[in-house]
């Protein structure tokens, strides 16, 4: 476990999924040098946390890495048990669709649109086979 403080760039509503700004978030690279920056992670992004409080924007927040396998996130669709996830343009986790970019996890459990669903953290891409199944493709 390691702890340390990050500066929020916009409001961060708990239960999002978040990426790390960088050094020149906010315009002013000589501050950057010596801030971590939090903000929304976007679709298709790989996300580096998860908020577990609401978060304001400007704040100085004190950031816990536990290592959890599992995250609880809002479900911005309603998921089924399994399903492959990735993040969405507000931080919330959709289906996974391979254009859209990368999967982090599966949901471990069914949810409606506006819950939170518990993911299992698990990164990557469909291997091109499934991508093309997926889309429609021909295997020789």
């Amino acid at each position: 476990m390691t702890k340390f403080k990050a500066k929020v760039i916009e409001n961060i509503p708990a239960n999002r999924l978040v990426a790390l700004g960088g050094i020149n978030s906010e315009g002013n690279p000589e501050e950057g040098w010596e801030t971590v920056y939090l903000i929304l992670s976007k679709k298709g992004w790989l996300p580096d946390l998860v908020s577990i409080s609401n978060l304001e924007k400007n704040s100085i927040e004190d950031v816990i890495i536990k290592n959890s396998p599992v995250w609880k996130v809002e479900s911005s669709e309603n998921l089924p048990a399994g399903t492959l996830v990735q993040c969405d343009e507000d931080g919330r986790v959709k289906h996974y669709r391979p254009e859209d970019g990368n999967h982090f996890g599966f949901t471990t459990h069914s949810v409606k649109a506006g819950e939170v669903v518990e993911i299992v953290r698990k990164y990557g891409r469909m291997p091109q086979k499934q991508e093309d199944a997926l889309s429609g493709g021909i295997e020789e």
